[in-house]
């Protein structure tokens, strides 16, 4: 059974310097920007002849700029969902977003609301390529508030050029006054195919990102929105649903250009190429070009690295009762490793990152990959 379903919106107004998630801009697709609603209903109508997927509890727009889409297209695409009491998120930009757009996003049955903010300084978002402005954000909450929207997370980006501990602090305290259910963090990554991959940029060192988490930790923590994933935090009651679904390795189903599913050991991807997937799916054709069946030892591997984002770490029981292994016995000398390093610690039959282990996860997960 499949109960998640993430749809990635491929458009932009222009694409951000760091970003190398598949998107383009809206002026260059062309008569495939307002033909997209169509053929994602195509393409879920074709799995829907294939798979037993819904009722979905978690729908997750995200791209791109899903908030560039109009709400009566959202709307129609998810009146053709089982849905059950489902978190349907949509990712937005700032700019794209007024008091009249967001009324709509909330009547078309939209419920949460991720913004893109990034940053709080000008100089910052300039540099990043963003179109908004700081005051934009505040504006997109204040509005969103009004449209009804109760769970609102903003995004932001630490380890830019240039920038400093007191930077990021201030940062912090700007994402605190709107007083939002969900903040997302993200340390700033560039690969070789985003703009500044392309003209040499580079992030801070791994070191002061280090500093720049703990420096978070503290302060969310301290306001009552709780660190529950290496980059997440949120009000009780507020974490997100469907990126637990991803960290707990559950089913689901993706949608559009470059989006993947997996369901159990079958993990597969769409072609990330807009035209060649909407002429698949044209042709009554799945859009998928690359399919993988996943050994037991590489689903195990994927479950333990997955679930060790989550702060509360995975319980050794339950592992056991999906998994058919006590995780302790298959990875005894990783684990060991681990615990000897002060990454990783267990207590009463669960493991979970330490303090300094989620500050260093990424060497965690390397163990199990």
């Amino acid at each position: 059974m499949i109960t998640s379903l993430y749809i990635h919106v491929p458009f932009c107004l222009r694409k951000c310097n760091y970003c190398d998630f598949y998107s383009l801009p809206v002026s260059a697709a062309g008569n495939l920007f307002q033909e997209y609603p169509r053929l994602l209903e195509k393409e879920l109508s074709l799995w829907q002849e294939q798979l037993e997927a819904g009722p979905f509890s978690t729908i997750y727009f995200g791209g791109g700029t899903p908030s560039l889409l109009e709400a009566d297209s959202l709307h129609h695409f998810l009146s053709l969902l089982k849905t059950e009491q489902a978190e349907i998120t949509l990712e937005a930009n700032p700019e794209s977003l007024n008091a009249r757009r967001l009324l709509a996003f909330r009547e078309a049955g939209i419920n949460r609301l991720s913004l893109g903010a990034q940053s709080f300084v000008p100089g910052q978002l300039e540099a990043m390529g963003r179109g908004h402005s700081p005051e934009q954000t505040r504006q997109a909450v204040q509005d969103a508030r009004k449209a009804g929207f109760e769970n609102i997370g903003l995004d932001l980006i630490f380890g830019l050029p240039g920038q400093s501990l007191v930077d990021w602090e201030a940062e912090l305290e700007a994402a605190l006054a709107l007083e939002t259910e969900h903040i997302s963090l993200y340390g700033l990554t560039i690969s070789r195919d985003c703009p500044w991959g392309e003209a040499g940029q580079q992030p801070l060192n791994d070191d002061l990102q280090a500093d720049m988490l703990e420096l978070a930790i503290e302060k969310l923590n301290r306001a009552g929105i709780l660190q529950y994933e290496i980059a997440n935090f949120a009000r009780p009651g507020f974490a997100s649903r469907h990126n637990r679904a991803y960290w707990r390795r559950e089913n689901y189903l993706g949608l559009g250009p470059a989006a993947a599913g997996c369901i159990r050991n079958h993990r597969w991807n769409n072609a990330n190429d807009l035209p060649r997937w909407a002429a698949a799916i044209e042709k009554g054709e799945l859009p998928l070009e690359g399919e993988e069946l996943l050994s037991m030892d590489q689903v195990i591997a994927e479950a333990m690295f997955l679930g060790l984002r989550l702060l509360e770490g995975i319980s050794c029981p339950d592992f056991a009762a999906q998994y058919g292994l006590d995780p302790r016995k298959r990875f005894k000398r990783e684990i060991s490793r681990m615990k000897k390093a002060g990454l990783l610690e267990e207590e009463e039959n669960r493991l979970r990152l330490s303090h300094r282990g989620i500050l260093l996860g990424d060497a965690v997960f390397a163990e199990f990959v």
